[in-house]
């Protein structure tokens, strides 16, 4: 993505020689998918534009819903714990990469692969939108961004901890890669 590394909070990207990036990470919420395969009328989408969005699905997950990763998580985490997933775990969770109009997917598709290397956190898909932003009094406005869906879950079906979430090193190869 072509900047350097991010310091500070979650959301804030850190801004030298005119490049800037950042990752905010949080818990998917039930509409991420319609939103991210725009399933619904959004109004700050230029329908215009949606044709240059792309999207990439991990070939392990490809095909499935999110339910039916969700399903497949359970019964590892039942066969591994001997109970059945409590409600308030967290299994997914869900990135917004801020890009320019030169990130590529494949860019988006090594920080993945950097992801999974080195935290175990495996991407199931990727978005990148270039349809949404706003209209100000002249020109418009893109707000240029991709989303990344992430598995959160270690191989028994446990979600990784939050003492264990490597947030700011996260930050890091965001910007690098």
């Amino acid at each position: 993505l072509n900047a350097l590394p991010f310091r500070g909070g979650l959301g804030r990207g850190f801004n030298t020689m005119g490049k800037k990036t950042c990752i905010r990470i949080e818990n998917m919420k039930p509409s991420s998918e319609i939103h991210n395969l725009r399933l619904k009328e959004l109004d700050y989408v230029r329908k215009d534009l949606t044709p240059l969005n792309e999207s990439w699905f991990d070939p392990r997950y490809e095909g499935r819903s999110i339910a039916e990763i969700r399903d497949d998580i359970a019964k590892r985490y039942k066969e591994a714990v001997g109970q059945k997933v409590q409600t308030k775990m967290v299994m997914f969770k869900e990135g917004v990469v801020v890009i320019d109009e030169n990130t590529t997917m494949e860019q988006l598709k090594n920080l993945a692969v950097a992801f999974e290397e080195k935290f175990g956190i495996k991407t199931m898909q990727i978005h990148i939108h270039r349809d949404e932003g706003h209209q100000n009094s002249k020109e418009w406005k893109p707000n240029l961004h991709a989303h990344m869906t992430v598995d959160w879950t270690k191989p028994n079906g446990k979600s990784i901890p939050s003492k264990e979430t490597p947030y700011a090193k996260m930050q890091t190869i965001t910007a690098e890669v």
